[in-house]
Order: structure tokens, then sequence, then C-alpha cells
């Protein structure tokens, strides 16, 4: 984006030291075609290889999604019963905001499961909490009871990372308060039977919103108003802090992991094709361009030369075998990297110093969800802000203990046992459902029957000897 300190759509130093992250998580969240579509940057070029057998590889080659199954395990923990809502939450909140928090028919538990996916993918992500626009004749005044009686009421705004692009903030009584936000909006308007997509930058300051859009090729104000807030209300959930507005994404190892399996599976993928097809070789043979070697049914081989011979040259399988077990090890680590945030870890807190049990240890996951748990306590707060309510907005309760203990040790035991044939294939698929590494709606026989509809296996192996591992 440019740099233009009249431009509003110039981004902070935080920004751009957090897009090269969130565009790695993203495009594998794309799947297989944003990972193709972002070509040689995933998955380099051999010097000699030739664009077409490069693009050939590459659309041949699918990516194993370990970054998404992971996301939507970690994600649906939290909320595997249904969100609990604090006795202290006022009515009026309960009543008309927890069941349709967005205007848009999402619940508590719909939007917060979102909310929580977001910070988990990219480290932190935003709500803003807003209000409609109503426009008062001049010298009119607009009570709250106007609001309720048009049935007006405060709603909850997804706002994605990358959405804002600058954040300022200072320390009021020790206290991180936001003075400037700057969010990106897009907006689509029909033009006949077309669409148009205009971009727009919301900017907030405490009690003020503008509207900038470019307008003849500059950029200007096409809105404002107050808000009667004395703070900007819009809250961040941080999952794994760093700085303001920066962070490490917590699956963003994994994400590197994903990445590298990718380019391995391509290479397989490539050995694989060149192994099935034996090339043809011969010695002392007199053909050249002029007389070409024809291969063909019921046609024999023949030339001048009484010494010269034809051979095939086949693959050994070596490589192949070394590529098959790269991508195994690959994907062992992979497997186990969602069970990491489930260990319990002794000694961890909240980042409001907050313990979820003082007699028990705390997971990574507990602790995300003990401050997502904080997060929302604060947009119920500035909920109840928009309304008039003079008392605290509530909160609300999300599952936190997910009864795993660190058995990482005995999942590798039975991954061993798998390797040796002393378990089956739905055995260990089973045992890594039942501790949260794969979802909990995952179905080994309907796994078992997709991959026999796949193509032949890039990591070398047979569908017989998957079979054979039932």
């Amino acid at each position: 984006m440019p740099e233009d300190k009249l431009n509003p759509l110039t981004t902070s130093q935080a920004y751009k030291r957090m897009s090269p992250k969130w565009k790695k998580i993203d495009t594998l969240l794309g799947g297989t075609d944003a990972m193709r579509e972002a070509g040689r940057l995933y998955a380099p070029q051999h010097q000699y290889e030739s664009d077409k057998n490069y693009k050939a590889r590459i659309c041949a080659t699918t990516l194993l999604n370990m970054v998404e199954q992971t996301l939507i395990t970690l994600t649906g923990k939290p909320f595997s019963d249904p969100v609990v809502l604090s006795d202290d939450m006022p009515d009026l909140i309960r009543g008309t905001i927890m069941d349709d928090v967005d205007l848009q028919g999402n619940n508590i538990d719909v939007f917060g499961r979102n909310w929580l996916r977001a910070g988990l993918a990219k480290s932190f992500s935003h709500v803003l909490v807003d209000f409609p626009r109503v426009k008062v004749p001049e010298g009119a005044q607009r009570t709250l009871e106007d609001d309720r009686r048009e049935g007006l009421r405060p709603y909850w705004v997804m706002v994605n990372p990358e959405q804002l692009i600058f954040a300022s903030a200072v320390y009021v009584n020790g206290v991180e308060t936001l003075m400037h936000v700057r969010i990106v909006e897009e907006t689509t308007v029909m033009d006949g039977f077309s669409e148009i997509v205009t971009k727009r930058i919301r900017v907030l300051e405490p009690g003020n919103v503008q509207i900038w859009e470019m307008r003849n090729k500059k950029w200007v104000i096409t809105d404002q108003w107050q808000t009667g807030l004395s703070y900007i209300p819009l809250v961040t959930f941080y999952t794994n802090r760093s700085a303001f507005m920066e962070g490490k994404p917590p699956l963003l190892d994994l994400a590197d992991k994903n990445i590298e399996h990718w380019a391995s599976s391509s290479e397989q993928r490539n050995v694989l094709t060149v192994a099935r097809f034996p090339v043809l070789g011969g010695a002392g043979v007199n053909h050249d361009e002029n007389n070409p070697i024809v291969l063909a049914p019921n046609r024999a081989l023949t030339d001048q030369n009484p010494n010269s011979k034809y051979y095939y040259v086949e693959h050994s399988g070596a490589a192949i075998e070394a590529g098959r077990k790269d991508l195994q090890d690959i994907e062992a680590q992979m497997a186990g990297y969602g069970a990491e945030f489930l260990k319990k870890r002794p000694g961890n807190e909240t980042a409001t110093a907050r313990a979820l049990d003082s007699a028990e240890a705390s997971s990574d996951l507990s602790a995300m969800a003990g401050m997502f748990e904080d997060a929302v306590a604060q947009a119920l707060q500035i909920t109840a802000d928009w309304m008039g309510i003079k008392v605290s907005g509530g909160s609300i309760s999300v599952v936190k203990d997910f009864g795993t203990d660190d058995n990482s040790a005995g999942l590798e035991l039975l991954s061993k046992a798998r390797d040796r044939r002393d378990i089956s294939r739905k055995t260990l698929l089973e045992t890594f459902r039942i501790h949260g590494i794969l979802p909990d709606d995952f179905d080994a026989d309907k796994d078992l029957a997709e991959i026999a509809n796949e193509p032949p296996s890039i990591f070398g192996g047979s569908e017989s000897n998957i079979d054979a591992g039932q």
C-alpha cells in the first residue's frame, strides 16, 4: 500500500510485519487451488525444469491440509458445549443480543466460534461493537427509549486482521487505550446488471467516526458522526501477543511444515511419473533424426550394426522410497501438532493473570479460551454502554477443560506399532480422534473408502497395502 501521510490507506509498521504471516496462513486455508496458484512461492521450480513440466507437476499435486484440519479441531474444543451466560448478564442483553449478536442471525455460539477461529489462525482478531445510524432532525433530541421502542440496538461486527490497517494507542491510568483506528471496508452496489465494488476507510477516534472514500482520484470525507461514547468500541482478542497489534499465529510453524509437505509431495508425484515410464536406451545404434526409432506392437527393432543392442532403463525405486519416508515423517510431525495445544502445562495463566484453576495446570488452548472469555466480556460491556445500562454487561463461559493429558509419548508408540503392523490403521486413527488430533466426526471407514477412490498413491504404496492395514 502507498506511503502517504495524506492517504488513509497508509498502513502501520506492525501491519507490514504481520502481513506475510497472514498471507501464508490464508494461502493454506485456501486449499489446493490457492497453493497451486501460489506456484513457485511454495514449490520452487528446478533450474532445468521447463515451465510446461513445472505446471504439470504442480497441477498434479493435492494439498494435505493439516492447518485447516487442526484449526477446525482446536476451534471446536471450547465450543463442544453451548456457551454459558453469566447470572449477572442484564436481561436486556440476554434477551435481545445473545441470540443474534451481529444482526445476521448468528447467536453467541456461532459468532464466538468464528471469532476464536480467526484469532487462532492469525494471532489476533477484532470485533467492532456498532450501533445503527439514525438521522436526527436539527434541534431534536433522541433518547434510549426511542431506540428501544424502534428496536434499535448495538450489534457486533467481525473485523479481520487484514482489514484493520492502522491503530495507535496510549496508556491511560495503566490501561492500553485506543486513540486512532483505520478499517478498510468494501461496499457493493448494482449498476444495471453488474456489480461495482468500492473501497472505503472507516476512521475511528474516541467519540467520533469518519468515512473516507475516493472521489475524483482524491480521498475525501463523505460522512462523519459522533458516537456518544468516550472511547473506540473495538475489542481485540489475542491468542499469542508479542506487541501491540502483533503476534505469532499459533499455527505458523505447522503452516511451514505443511508447505514443506506440499513441496515434497510435488516432488514425489514427479518421481512416480518418471518411474512409471521406462526409457528405451541403445548401444551401437545407427539410427538418427532422419531414421527414427519407432515403437509399436508387432514391430521389431533392427540395426545394421551386429553389435548394437537395445535395453530399457528403469527406476530402481530408491528415490521413491526415500520420498515416501520423507512424507511419512512430515505427516507424523503434523499429526501431533494439534495435541501440543491440549497438553497441560504447570503454571500457565491467562494474560490477565487469572488462573483457570489454581489446583490444576492449564493447556495452551485453555489459556486462549480464558483470554477469549475476557474479550467477550469487554464486548458485552461496550454493548451495555451503547444501551445505557449502568451495570456490568455480564460474561460468558466456554469449555476450558478438555480432559487431555500429555500423552504424546503413548501416541508415538501407537504410531510405531502401526508401522510394525501390530495394530490396524483404523485403531490408530480412532485413537487420534479420541485424543483430539483428528476431528470428532472423523470416520475411519469413510476415509478408507475415499482413499480407495483416489488415483494411485503418491506415497509409493498400493491400494492392497491400504486394505491390508484394516
